[in-house]
């Protein structure tokens, strides 16, 4: 299994969802999704909860 950033790995499990659909399932404003994803920012361990439970996606920390 190859390790990814988060940024990374946000982008490639969002699939053709779009920022804004992600952003109603999360409460997480667009743009803040938006600097996660290209890395401008990083995400609290309860948002990348909150992502990765909207995206239906398991994840594990510091694997």
């Amino acid at each position: 299994m190859k390790l990814m950033k988060f940024s990374e790995f946000m982008r490639a499990a969002r699939g053709d969802m779009s920022l804004y659909e992600l952003a109603k399932r999360t409460g997480i404003t667009a743009q803040q999704l938006a600097n996660y994803e290209r890395g401008r920012s990083k995400a609290t361990v309860d948002r990348a909860a909150a992502i990765c439970r909207a995206l239906n996606v398991t994840f594990t920390i510091g694997a």
